[in-house]
């Protein structure tokens, strides 16, 4: 189908991040753990954990009571009882044993950390727990698991990772084959004191992991199911996005967005690894992609309360990303307004920025004004702001900054949901998008084309169907939102592409996206792991896919459970009759399936219907051909291959192991026809015309009709299959 079509494989490492509210309780340490046993198990496993629950502040408490020793050991003991009560709930008795000990160790240590001001070792208790936990749990789940303290391996520097040393010193704890279960949120300086990574900084420390294993993937697993274009808690219409490109994540990042930190992305920033976004609570959702070579196309208001804007001169050496680093805290550049820079941050954080401004002998004046800032960034095709800012008019607008990506409106006070589901209406209007690529541009090609374009037309005030590619054995036409009434003239006008270019168009190509496979290509079949790893899910009529060899079949399975995509194939086996949805509803609905059975190949259906003897069955050929019912060389359809890989479809539906020589098939063509061109099987055609003849002549005679049949058997565990003339 393309050039240098090669079967890839999906890359083996893969990095899960967990946090508190997905560790909350027993029971979600439970369904964390199903989350990492339903992952592919040829992926090389990294998890990141956080402190469960509301462990955290519980240390902090602990912490804020150091100098009272009551009110500290109160605290100790109600956060020991919480812990072992979460260790007793989730292990078996003799595995909890020694997750206790280790507890009871750490918490025993906590008094002389406080005395030694060793805050940051206490804070490490609750991921502690968690890693050892979860890890645990996995290796009563007969996983190999260990449990890491990223300490050991993670080192900063000046706040900046020091990827040189952390790789060097995880490369001698990795165990090949097991799954590591990471600590979150703490690591070392480079005077090997603990540190905390602050404010999301397990998803920090997940990134990091990611850079340092060179992963493909980074999944942040939260309570939210995708990055919004507003926040759902206050906006019911906010769409959750499928995909967010990285220049868009970064600014919505700075912008405070909850979801996204800064520093979660730099780590990956340049690299070929995407990050995703998915809900512990709702794992069968695909959740977000963020992906780095993707033009920013989605469009997001948010909110950030109680900020103050700092105003300093133009030309000072240091930036508003510098300081928000040191601060830890979003620190925004609005757009400059004159000779000065002014730079919008939280209250509570000013003065630390004033301290950190005035070392540097910069000078900043603080408006000490409190606001309530919206922040739109624009899409790929941004509406006018005219018609929000009629609707904040009424509500105080203070300030009002803008440039080419975004608009910032400071209030004097916040914002109710009824006025920002209003801004939202005006600024994000929203008719779906669904994005077609389609491969093969043969007959049955061209018609589905055709009928895209009334399919666009029907499905309009519902879904805008954008198609996105064409391609066929020679040329690929590659953009999105092509006119599909030119599709012919363009495709005509377009070079080749080999599969890593694809790959790479379809991965920057806006989810959600489907590829229509058309093409009775092997190779291209073999490329499906990849298409669904670029965040395509697959249409497929080519049944190349759904009967290469068995082990590449599970592969395109589990590729599409990973990536949580579909592979529909119903279009192979019945001419788009739901035969496969059938099946499964009846394995669904605990139904037994003993046998299948029928005539699957429309053509030989067509041909030995027509055959009456009237004239050779070499001449219904020739008609079937001329009407466009063949393939178009005929002996495609005589020789029975079709209907057999039709019989394997069926037979993986059901769950059976079976390959496609495990098919006894009786062709309908005599055997060396097949050899040669057409033509030669022309001039040798009475052959099959004298064979099939006799047959008709028998099968009248006992008053019979001539079928080419199909049928799956399952007897007392055996499974027998047959394709033949019967």
């Amino acid at each position: 189908m393309l050039k240098n079509a090669t079967q890839t494989q999906l890359n083996t490492t893969q990095v899960h991040k967990f946090g508190g509210s997905s560790l909350a309780s027993a029971a979600r340490f439970s369904a964390v753990a199903d989350i990492i046993q339903q992952q592919d198990p040829q992926h090389q496993l990294w998890v990141v954990v956080s402190a469960p629950g509301d462990t955290t502040d519980a240390l902090l408490h602990i912490i804020a009571c150091a100098d009272d020793t009551v009110s500290r050991d109160q605290a100790l003991t109600a956060l020991q009882k919480q812990l072992q009560q979460l260790i007793t709930a989730a292990l078996p008795a003799a595995d909890a044993t020694e997750v206790s000990v280790k507890l009871k160790h750490w918490l025993a240590e906590v008094p002389d950390a406080l005395t030694q001001k060793r805050f940051n070792d206490v804070l490490a208790i609750g991921e502690l727990v968690s890693a050892t936990l979860l890890s645990a749990i996995l290796r009563q789940r007969q996983l190999s698991a260990t449990a890491l303290d990223a300490r050991d391996f993670l080192r900063l520097k000046r706040h900046q990772p020091d990827l040189t040393q952390s790789t060097a010193l995880l490369s001698t704890l990795t165990l090949p084959g097991h799954i590591h279960v990471v600590t979150g949120y703490i690591a070392r300086d480079e005077k090997g004191r603990s540190i905390t990574l602050g404010r999301n900084g397990s998803d920090y420390s997940a990134t990091l992991v990611g850079a340092l294993v060179n992963a493909t993937e980074v999944t942040i697993w939260t309570d939210v199911k995708a990055i919004y274009s507003a926040d759902p808690r206050k906006v019911v219409a906010a769409i959750p996005y499928q995909q967010v490109s990285w220049h868009q994540a970064c600014q919505l990042a700075q912008l405070g967005n909850p979801v996204l930190h800064a520093r979660t992305l730099a780590p990956l920033s340049g690299t070929q690894t995407a990050l995703r976004v998915r809900s512990s609570y709702e794992p069968q959702l695909p959740g977000c992609r963020v992906v780095q070579q993707v033009a920013g196309r989605q469009s997001f208001i948010t909110e950030l309360n109680d900020v103050t804007l700092l105003t300093l001169h133009s030309d000072i050496a240091l930036s508003a990303e510098r300081l928000a680093l040191e601060l830890q805290q979003p620190v925004i550049s609005l757009p400059q307004q004159g000779d000065n820079l002014c730079w919008l941050l939280p209250t509570a954080c000013a003065e630390q920025a004033l301290a950190c401004l005035a070392e540097a002998d910069i000078h900043a004046v603080w408006d000490t004004q409190r606001y309530c800032a919206l922040a739109w960034l624009k899409g790929a095709d941004p509406v006018l702001p005219a018609q929000a800012d009629s609707v904040l008019q009424p509500h105080a607008v203070l300030h009002r900054y803008e440039n080419e990506q975004q608009v910032i409106w400071l209030l004097a006070r916040p914002l109710s949901s009824d006025v920002l589901q209003h801004v939202h209406q005006q600024l994000i209007p929203h008719t779906p998008s669904l994005r077609v690529v389609v491969a093969g541009t043969g007959n049955v090609g061209t018609e589905f084309l055709s009928m895209l374009t009334v399919q666009q037309k029907r499905l309009s005030t519902k879904v805008q169907l954008q198609l996105a590619g064409v391609l066929n054995s020679r040329q690929a036409l590659l953009a999105d939102n092509l006119d599909i009434s030119q599709w012919q003239l363009l495709l005509a006008q377009s070079d080749s592409c080999c599969p890593q270019q694809l790959s790479a168009y379809l991965t920057a190509l806006p989810e959600p996206k489907v590829l229509v496979d058309i093409t009775p290509s092997q190779a291209f079949a073999r490329l499906y792991p990849d298409f669904i790893a670029a965040g395509c899910d697959i249409i497929s009529a080519n049944k190349q896919g759904v009967t290469l060899p068995e082990t590449e079949y599970l592969q395109i399975k589990r590729a599409g459970q990973f990536h949580n995509k579909q592979w529909l194939t119903n279009t192979t086996c019945g001419a788009g009759i739901p035969v496969q949805r059938t099946l499964q509803e009846l394995i669904s609905a605990g139904d037994n399936i003993t046998e299948v059975s029928g005539i699957f190949s429309g053509t030989l259906s067509w041909l030995l219907c027509q055959f009456d003897g009237s004239k050779p069955f070499s001449d219904f050929v020739l008609d079937a051909r001329q009407a466009g019912l063949t393939e178009p060389d005929p002996r495609d359809d005589l020789s029975g291959k079709d209907v057999q890989r039709k019989l394997l479809v069926l037979a993986r539906e059901l769950g059976i192991s079976l390959e496609l020589d495990d098919i006894r098939l009786q062709p309908l063509l005599p055997v060396g026809l097949e050899n040669g061109s057409w033509q030669d099987f022309w001039a040798r055609r009475s052959l099959l015309d004298a064979e099939l003849a006799q047959l008709l002549t028998q099968a009248k005679a006992g008053a019979k009709v001539l079928r080419y049949v199909a049928c799956l058997s399952i007897r007392n565990g055996s499974v027998r299959a047959d394709v033949s003339l019967q």
